[in-house]
């Protein structure tokens, strides 16, 4: 039989005549470092682990430490038995040395329930009851832990009461449990980074860890349904910022293995200081901040954590949260910025505030007391995932907001005062471009609110076509005809004519109207403008009607075309899109396809025709 002593030198069992040098280990912790970090060491690789290795049976002293009161012999049996690496030997028979009856010692300990499970034993100091020990040991009365499942079900280990937070305790724990769900991974530097993090956490060598792996270990393990391998193809190209104030203990190693393979720019805010107070932490992020929402190449979107300081965990007002800070200071700048809040914070009221800020994208780190299951953390990965791709797909409505607030500030219409009204409906706060834009951050997915983007589009284009100083076109009803006759001003001021009525239904003109059907028509629909010919010099064609509005329809090309240069290719997709807007975002006619859509993109098309168009030129 093969028996280990572990004590503080204070037992007179560490007689030689009862156990060897060789079969004792002291128990000498330096109370300025952590006891469990101690056991964690001794357990993992040093000296209590090598004697264990031919260990039949543990004498522990209960009390290892100066304080009587501390009894560090019973948090040590559960490092024991809650250390995977031990493998059976964790299991071993565990027999405590102490004056105190197992009844004090369940009153007086704060964490007694182990003194209850199988393989633990009790004797008083006295050399009779250790002979007694031995006896009933090779007689197998004395038994190892059989049944490790009510073992784990039986106990209960507190969290640490002075482990940082428990933001930390939670954060370390999604970190570690999000790994496990990886596929291994071992020829990537980043998996292998990740790892080498996540083993230098000093919350993996708690006993509150080792209890709750212990435990969330026994859940059912399938292959093909608890594997995870980050894919996140739809933030390609794009830039993301993460600020989070765990970003140095494995986060930032995370997310540069979540995003490997994604071609995504990740930047992080990592100089976070322990002892800066919460003022001077938020000014600095709002300084990085400042400097990338300013660059060339401006971040695309965030990725942020509520709580970045201690402070903000005793905060009452929501307002004042670090992060809620960082979320406001981002949305002033520019509403348009998506931003994902990832945190450990469970709480409703805190998503509810948050989507009146404008955040619309939220995952919950998993954390420990929630106790998920295997599918049940897949699925918070794989939220996290879509939640960066949906803030991903939106990350064009930043572009949008910088490209209105210049126009807003340097359109054509700015001195003009003969243009006064189109400046105020268009281009005035809460005018329709800032409809456009709010629209787009409620949700650029929604059908009904794209058309009604759409339908503003179409409005700021005809008001536009319709300015005396832009182009001038008037019916002539002498003959029947409905088609316009008129002319455009140029931007060098002179006047162009693009139509002169002729007698006997004849048009000299510069272009003619091409009739066929777009793909997105119905086939019993008619045929409809869809494109045009311009002529090398005026040309005269005969007149004709049209179904649709031929007259506006031709006016609008001749601004576009003739005045702003405008690509004949644009200018079709905008008679498409026209089509559409009066068929479908306009009035259901049924002359449209049922699977027809239109997305944020042709949006973001008009925006971009807008900018060309009304951008004051500076040069």
């Amino acid at each position: 039989m093969n028996k280990l002593l572990i004590h503080n030198n204070n037992t007179s069992f560490n007689r030689t005549e009862l156990f060897s040098i060789e079969e004792q280990f002291v128990f000498d912790v330096d109370f300025d470092k952590d006891v469990d970090l101690y056991i964690n060491e001794n357990l993992d690789n040093g000296d209590l682990k090598k004697k264990l290795e031919n260990v039949d049976i543990i004498f522990i002293k209960v009390s290892l430490s100066q304080n009587y009161l501390e009894y560090l012999g019973i948090r040590l049996s559960y490092h024991i038995r809650l250390t995977k690496s031990l493998g059976a030997k964790s299991l071993i028979p565990i027999v405590f040395i102490a004056e105190e009856s197992i009844q004090f010692l369940g009153l007086t300990y704060s964490e007694p329930s182990i003194l209850f499970t199988g393989g633990i034993y009790l004797i008083k100091e006295k050399l009779e009851n250790y002979t007694k020990v031995l006896e009933l040991f090779a007689e197998g009365k004395i038994k190892s832990l059989d049944n490790f499942s009510h073992f784990i079900e039986s106990i209960f280990v507190s969290p640490p009461a002075n482990y940082q937070s428990h933001h930390s305790i939670a954060n370390e724990w999604a970190l570690f449990r999000y790994f496990s769900m990886f596929k291994k991974d071992e020829k990537n530097v980043k998996y292998i980074a990740l790892n080498k993090k996540i083993l230098q956490l000093d919350y993996v060598k708690t006993l509150y860890f080792k209890y709750l792996e212990r435990k969330v270990s026994r859940q059912n393990f399938n292959p093909k349904k608890h594997i995870y391998t980050p894919s996140l193809s739809a933030v390609q190209q794009k830039t993301i910022g993460i600020i989070d104030d765990e970003i140095n203990k494995g986060w930032m190693a995370f997310y540069d293995y979540f995003f490997d393979g994604s071609a995504a720019k990740t930047y992080y805010f990592n100089d976070f200081r322990k002892e800066e107070n919460r003022e001077n932490q938020i000014i600095r992020i709002q300084n990085w901040l400042t400097d990338n929402i300013k660059a060339n190449n401006a971040i695309d979107m965030y990725i942020i954590d509520l709580r970045l300081h201690d402070d903000d965990f005793s905060e009452v007002d929501f307002d004042k949260i670090s992060g809620v800070q960082i979320i406001k200071y981002i949305k002033c700048k520019n509403p348009g910025i998506q931003i994902v809040v990832s945190t450990a914070s469970n709480k409703v009221w805190n998503f509810q505030k948050c989507l009146r800020l404008g955040v619309s994208h939220f995952a919950i780190k998993e954390s420990p007391e929630t106790y998920n299951s295997r599918e049940e953390s897949i699925f918070s990965l794989n939220h996290l995932s879509k939640e960066i791709t949906k803030a991903s797909n939106k990350t064009f409505v930043a572009e949008v907001y910088r490209k209105i607030s210049t126009l807003k500030s340097e359109n054509i219409f700015i001195s003009d005062s003969d243009n006064k009204n189109i400046q105020e409906l268009v281009f005035e706060k809460n005018g329709l471009l800032d409809q456009i834009l709010n629209l787009l951050i409620i949700d650029s997915n929604s059908d009904s609110i794209i058309n009604q983007c759409l339908l503003l589009c179409f409005q700021i284009l005809e008001n536009y076509c319709d300015l005396s100083t832009i182009s001038s076109f008037g019916n002539d009803n002498r003959s029947g005809s409905r088609l316009s006759s008129g002319f455009v001003w140029l931007k060098s001021n002179e006047k162009k004519d693009i139509f002169i009525n002729q007698p006997n239904q004849k048009i000299s003109t510069w272009f003619e109207l091409k009739e066929g059907k777009f793909d997105i028509q119905n086939e019993n629909t008619n045929e409809t403008p869809t494109s045009f010919e311009v002529f090398p010099e005026m040309k005269i064609v005969s007149a004709y009607h049209s179904g649709l509005d031929a007259s506006s329809m031709v006016k609008m090309i001749s601004v576009l075309y003739f005045r702003d240069n405008i690509s004949k290719i644009k200018i079709e997709r905008i008679m498409e899109l026209r089509y559409y807007r009066s068929n479908v975002a306009a009035h259901l006619t049924g002359k449209v396809k049922s699977n027809q859509k239109i997305s944020s993109n042709d949006i973001v098309f008009f925006i971009e025709l807008f900018f060309f168009m009304f951008k004051l030129d500076k040069s």
